[in-house]
């Protein structure tokens, strides 16, 4: 069939599209839907395979594909292929078959009431993409204009917004589909408006969000009037207006006589549109669309006629909603994002996701607790393909909320400023328990180890630090012995499971104390510091060119890499003119000129378990994909001596020696400054062991899984060894033992969900259980609208040109440049050596970007909300880490 009635049993996504499936959906339902008829998705592909005329040599599909790949390959602009598509279109009529079809559902329908024609394309209105605004609407249309307005229908399916909303989500153009809602205007229309049955601005689902207009609602869509506001809290059985904003309606579009729609002017716009009692019965009427959505939240477009009656002429979901936490919405609880700390703003692996909650953290949970809030890590939610931590019942302890909020201001202050908020104004999160008998006895057990380790780190601190790395380094060398002994991947997932659970109960009551005798200097230098103005910026200069810290001495070993490169002329001239991805390949197949061959396999044996988003165990490594590293190498041999990493760490430790000495005469205590910052030098720099050991461990465990995984490839079980990490670890043991059926499925449909959720460009920083999705940076009032605001984290000021940059695995940093980012984690160390500055959205003081900024003395700002859509690429600006401002100078 070319045409369905609206209500049609055999209306769905790719007969009807998205609106008019959603809307047979309603009109099957008993929600009043003015009638109507849907000219169908094989009606469009008709008519764009069709020839018109014998003159005529190639359909319209294949000029749309033309054009398009001309628009592609930079002949044609967005808006140039778009305008050619659209003529084209224009210059087709119907089939006369369709035409036929769309004469007869015309007279089944009153002949006195025009219509509104909609676009309903087959991406159109889905629960991960709406396409809200990006094809036409025609409203008031007469009978005799219903053709043309189809193929205007047709027509918008290629206009600029909605090619470019295609492109960025990945959509085909050339099997995308276009159907058209033709339905009867509603009658004697007095008001209509939007709801949204979920709040869309904080993400809250027990909040509606109601705008209302008199007349037409295309004023309210098309942004020409203020409508009337009303945030409805749903509380149990009942609606409560919380907020409502009169709008000043000073303009109203009404149908004109003849067809089409006219605008007026109204000289009477404060009065209600609404009552509060309509307002309620909108709001359930919502409330009722959503439940045949699955309880998913609903953009309800809606009107009222004169006889007070209510129809829904559209529902669509709302596509821009976090995920919430798999947990009751009531009692209020609270998550904040792993992946923020960690500067992971990508989806995280099932396995990875599993590592991390049931293994690693499951350990530390049953280690604090002696087991009594169990051993599985489940205070952790996978949101979104992303890790959120609950941490309800931490700020429902009095020591527990004072820890957690001063964590936080090293953590991510900007998180703090909303778990702040979240606190103050909900009683769900009043304190209800102290430390407690057991928790007492759990503090005193701890002290009991860790304090005398914290003296004699103090003490002894060389000792000390030798002694740590050598448990460490054993610890290691047990877990590789347990890995080697493994037969098949039951065994391995075991060990696996062994060794992460047993990580923080083995080494934590020894890190700990090194960590605790190293920041401890740190703050009591921050402290006595702090009345003086310059003393803040002096006490973080004394972590630059920190020693001991595993990330920096990978970063001056890949630099001694580039050195050697620079030294061979054949490997230097092959790193300049071949891409990395070329370079990659060459190495895993051992055929880089022999100097850089072998510079990068010993770079690789001690380090090549590193990668991008590392602590994701699902991640590849840069021995598996090593084009990230190439391209890298590829920035650092174009470094000249006068910038070499090496000097500029250097500079480093004689800037902190400086500032050891300028402190101990402001503070009038020499010795004591220089007995306390010894320290710091000493074992500050162990902070990044304890990922480092962690990432020795996966890397351990990765490559024997690989290995295990090509055995089940090779039988057919899976297409790619790597599919693995598709799957949670109790699947990957069903598997290995022939229990998992399906497991190919499986895996795309994981492949499927975290492509999805990989378009998002920013994460909550703080979720609840009601919806609540807070994404803030940090606000001050800056002077001057070209200065941005946010934390400082390292002093300094610097001017240069910007680049953002997402992925560091894709892009070269030019020397000097300012890196712009989200977050980062130790694989984007290396970009910091050619880096004048960093900011980034996320982050605070003690964050990974923060520290190791510091340590190399490049001034950084943190905690700027969307700067990397703020700032562009080659942008002048000044980024001063003392005061926390970034200044666009052009």
């Amino acid at each position: 069939m070319l045409t369905l009635p609206l209500n049609s049993t055999e209306s769905n996504l790719a007969t009807t599209g998205g609106k008019g499936h959603n809307l047979s959906i309603l009109s099957r339902e008993n929600i009043f839907v003015p009638d109507g008829f849907v000219v169908t998705i094989s009606a469009y592909h008709a008519f764009v395979n069709q020839k018109n005329g014998l003159l005529q040599t190639t359909t319209l599909l294949q000029q749309i594909g033309s054009t398009l790949r001309s628009q592609e390959s930079d002949d044609l602009d967005l808006d140039e292929a778009s305008a050619i598509i659209q003529a084209a279109f224009r210059k087709q009529r119907l089939s006369k078959e369709l035409r036929n079809e769309i004469s007869m559902r015309l007279a089944e329908l009153d002949q006195n009431i025009n219509l509104a024609i909609r676009s309903s394309a087959t991406c159109e209105d889905m629960p991960d993409a709406s396409f809200a605004g990006q094809h036409d609407t025609y409203l008031n249309v007469p009978h005799s204009q219903v053709e043309k307005n189809v193929i205007e229908c047709f027509a918008s399916l290629f206009t600029p917004r909605a090619i470019s909303y295609r492109n960025r989500n990945n959509l085909s153009h050339v099997n995308a589909g276009m159907a058209v809602v033709c339905q009867c205007m509603a009658q004697d229309q007095v008001s209509s408006g939007v709801l949204f049955t979920a709040n869309p601005l904080t993400g809250r689902r027990n909040e509606s969000v109601l705008e209302a207009i008199p007349g037409l609602g295309e004023a309210l869509v098309s942004g020409l009037t203020e409508p009337d506001r009303y945030v409805v809290l749903k509380k149990e059985d009942e609606f409560i207006i919380t907020d409502k904003k009169i709008g000043a309606k000073c303009k109203t579009i009404i149908p004109a006589d003849g067809g089409g729609v006219t605008e007026e002017t109204s000289s009477n716009s404060t009065f209600e549109v609404l009552t509060d009692k309509e307002v309620k019965s909108i709001i359930q009427l919502g409330q009722t669309v959503q439940d045949l959505y699955d309880g998913k939240p609903q953009d309800i477009e809606w009107t009222k006629s004169m006889d007070g009656k209510f129809s829904v002429v559209q529902s669509r979901p709302i596509t821009t909603l976090f995920p919430c936490p798999n947990v009751s919405m009531s009692p209020l609880q609270v998550f904040f994002s792993f992946n923020v700390v960690q500067g992971i703003i990508d989806p995280i692996y099932p396995t990875g996701q599993d590592v991390i909650k049931r293994s690693l953290l499951g350990g530390a949970l049953r280690w604090f607790t002696w087991g009594r809030h169990g051993s599985t890590g489940e205070f952790m939610q996978t949101v979104g393909e992303r890790l959120y931590i609950n941490i309800t019942n931490i700020l429902r302890n009095s020591l527990g909320r004072k820890i957690l909020t001063n964590a936080m201001n090293g953590i991510d202050p900007a998180s703090l400023v909303a778990i702040k908020e979240l606190i103050e104004e909900n009683a769900a999160l009043d304190i209800n328990s102290g430390v407690g008998l057991f928790g007492l006895l759990r503090l005193v057990s701890l002290q009991i180890v860790i304090v005398p380790r914290i003296f004699m780190s103090i003490l002894f601190p060389s000792w000390m630090r030798e002694r740590l790395i050598g448990r460490i380094n054993k610890f290691v060398d047990s877990v590789e012995e347990k890995v080697k002994r493994t037969d098949g991947l039951v065994e391995l997932v075991d060990v696996q499971k062994d060794v992460f659970m047993s990580f923080f109960p083995t080494l934590f009551p020894h890190m700990a104390p090194r960590f605790a005798a190293g920041m401890g200097p740190l703050g009591v230098l921050g402290h006595l510091a702090d009345d003086f103005p310059n003393g803040k910026d002096l006490v973080l200069t004394v972590t630059r060119g920190l020693p001991n810290n595993v990330t920096t001495e990978m970063d001056l070993k890949l630099w001694s890499v580039a050195r050697k490169i620079q030294s061979d002329k054949t490997s230097l001239e092959h790193f300049q003119s071949t891409d990395a991805s070329e370079l990659a390949a060459e190495f895993l197949q051992a055929t880089l000129p022999e100097v850089a061959q072998c510079a990068v396999g010993h770079f690789m044996t001690e380090f090549g378990m590193r990668g991008l988003y590392e602590i994701d165990f699902g991640r590849p490594r840069w021995r598996e994909e090593p084009a990230p590293l190439m391209n890298t190498l590829k920035s650092y041999v174009e470094i000249n001596e006068e910038n070499a990493p090496d000097l500029v760490f250097t500079k480093g430790e004689k800037a902190a020696e400086k500032a050891i000495d300028e402190l101990g005469k402001l503070l009038n205590k020499p010795w004591l400054v220089s007995f306390l910052a010894s320290r710091v030098r000493q074992l500050a720099g162990l902070r990044e062991l304890p990922k480092f050991t962690i990432i020795r461990m996966m890397g351990i465990i990765r490559e024997k899984m690989l290995i295990e995984g090509e055995k089940l490839v090779s039988v057919g079980t899976l297409d790619d060894a790597k599919d693995l990490f598709y799957l949670e670890t109790g699947e990957i043991k069903a598997l290995a033992s022939g229990k998992l059926a399906d497991s190919k499925k499986i895996v795309s449909k994981r492949k499927e969900a975290m492509a999805i959720e990989s378009r998002r460009t920013r994460l909550p920083r703080v979720i609840t259980s009601d919806g609540f999705a807070y994404f803030g940076g940090i606000s001050k009032i800056v002077e001057g609208a070209n200065v941005l605001s946010g934390e400082p984290v390292s002093p300094g000021v610097y001017e240069g040109r910007v680049r953002v940059v997402h992925d560091p695995s894709k892009t070269k940093l030019n020397q000097g440049e300012i890196l712009c980012c989200h977050g980062t984690d130790p694989s984007w160390t290396p970009l910091f050596l050619s880096a004048g500055a960093l900011v980034m959205e996320v982050g605070g003081l003690m964050t990974h970007g923060s520290v190791v900024a510091r340590e190399y003395g490049i001034p950084a700002v943190v905690a700027l909300e969307r700067i990397t859509e703020r700032l562009q690429n080659g942008q002048f600006v000044r980024v001063d880490g003392s005061r926390g401002t970034v200044e666009v100078l052009e």
